[in-house]
């Protein structure tokens, strides 16, 4: 619970009273020793717009992976048992999934834990192991099932082009796997098998390898044509649930309960180069941008880090009140959305990206 105050002491009561959660119970002193110093000055962008009807929802408080653009002006999000579809332009909110009827024989309700959307293909995963996929040019929905294991929850997924031009979704669940299938066919390709829960897997850039995270406090570098594991990357001090590598390849991120996002040269991973800090709680969510330019960390609640990627040296910290559903940058990199899931200021806050040193000037206007 965050219990809103201005300050005590000089300190505001939201940094004191969020309880963050932790899987791993352990002394941070050494781990706060390691966190890089950054200047939070930095202004890359500036809030334009916020809609406040449409709030998406969180189905599991560890998964904020909820909302994607697929252009300048397109987003999709969860809104309870359905995928809106939000355009900044026209300021207007259609349904593009609904989910709350369907034609699939189940005996539990679809509850969205996770979505993916690119290529023109709407991919949504369920708290128990099931699915649902459309084209977004095309009305038909398949609808299937990823692992019919007891304890399947749908952690995370990302569409990508293959290594043969075919588009395929990356998909990690907690039944300790993570499956690649193919979206014209919804038939799983490749199937990975770990010792732990999967909540991330981020393939890079020339599809070779994967990042997974998971229920450990390791993450693993693997072949994706052997799933043998090349390395493991140490240090740190809880459960990660976010991944993922800059779009030249020579950089992976993860982000951990323990408060941190540690940075891994692809030539040295033997150790991060650098750890980045939360405020108040856990990395669920990390993105590079396109461009390569910026990170974007979000924590559960009311703080959104922008990195700037080439030194790690600057940051802006978006600071709202709310529990964060997602985040994501734009394709062209020019606009970032968040999504508060508030349920009494839930909305979608649009960014967009400082052009101009008279732009910095207006934001404090």
């Amino acid at each position: 619970m965050i219990y809103y105050s201005k300050e005590l002491h000089g300190t505001p009561l939201i940094l004191i009273d969020y309880k963050n959660y932790e899987n791993v119970q352990r002394p941070h002193d050494d781990l706060k020793k390691e966190i890089k110093s950054v200047r939070t000055d930095a202004q890359f962008y500036k809030f334009k717009y916020t809609t406040l009807p449409h709030r998406c929802f969180i189905v599991h408080f560890q998964l904020r992976n909820l909302l994607w653009a697929t252009g300048r002006n397109d987003v999709f999000y969860t809104h309870s048992p359905r995928i809106g579809h939000w355009n900044s332009v026209m300021k207007k909110s259609k349904v593009a999934l609904d989910l709350s009827y369907n034609n699939r024989s189940a005996e539990t309700p679809f509850e969205i834990s996770t979505i993916a959307c690119k290529y023109n293909y709407l991919l949504v995963g369920g708290l128990y192991g099931e699915y649902a996929c459309r084209r977004l040019d095309a009305e038909p929905v398949q609808f299937g099932t990823i692992t019919t294991d007891t304890n399947g929850i749908t952690n995370h997924m990302d569409i990508i082009e293959s290594r043969t031009g075919s588009i395929v979704s990356v998909i990690s669940s907690n039944d300790k796997k993570s499956r690649i299938m193919d979206l014209a066919t919804t038939r799983f390709i490749e199937t990975y098998d770990f010792e732990w829960a999967v909540n991330c897997t981020s393939v890079n850039p020339n599809k070779d390898l994967l990042c997974v995270v998971g229920d450990n406090t390791d993450a693993v570098v693997v072949s994706s044509d052997t799933g043998k594991t090349i390395t493991t990357l140490k240090g740190h001090f809880d459960y990660s649930f976010a991944c993922c590598w800059s779009p030249d390849g020579k950089i992976i991120a993860t982000g951990n309960q323990d408060k941190t996002t540690r940075l891994y040269d692809i030539r040295n991973m033997s150790k991060a180069f650098d750890v980045l800090g939360a405020k108040i709680g856990a990395v669920r969510s990390l993105h590079f941008s396109e461009d390569g330019r910026y990170l974007a960390m979000a924590e559960p609640a009311d703080f959104v880090h922008i990195f700037d990627a080439h030194t790690f040296e600057r940051s802006q910290v978006i600071d709202l009140f709310g529990e964060i559903a997602g985040v994501t940058f734009t394709p062209d990199t020019d606009g970032l959305y968040i999504a508060n899931a508030d349920e009494n200021y839930g909305c979608i806050l649009e960014y967009e990206k400082i052009s101009s040193i008279n732009d910095v000037g207006n934001i404090f206007l």
